[in-house]
C-alpha cells in the first residue's frame, strides 16, 4: 500500500502527489475516497478485488498540519526577533 498526500482537487479530480517522491503524481476520481477529501490530506491507496480506493489516515494529517503550523509559528517568531 502506498501513501499519498491531497495537492489539490480540481473540480471532480484529487491530485495526489506519493508522500516520499513528490515527483510522481496521480489524478483520482473523487467518488474513490472514503469520506471528505480536503488538500494536505494524508492517504492511503488500498486495493481490494481489482478495485482501488483511497482511505484518509486522520492521525497523520492531523500530525503533518501540527508539524506545519509548529514551524510557521518559529518563522513568524525568529523575523519579530530580527
Amino acid at each position: 500500500m502506498s501513501t499519498f498526500i491531497v495537492d489539490r482537487i480540481e473540480g471532480d479530480l484529487v491530485v495526489l502527489l506519493k508522500q516520499g517522491d513528490e515527483s510522481i503524481q496521480k489524478d483520482v476520481p473523487i467518488d474513490v475516497f472514503q469520506g471528505m477529501v480536503k488538500d494536505g490530506d494524508v492517504v492511503e491507496e488500498i486495493h481490494i478485488d481489482g478495485k482501488t480506493s483511497y482511505t484518509i489516515l486522520g492521525s497523520e494529517t492531523a500530525r503533518r498540519r501540527q508539524r506545519a503550523e509548529d514551524l510557521l509559528e518559529k518563522i513568524k517568531n525568529k523575523n519579530n526577533f530580527e
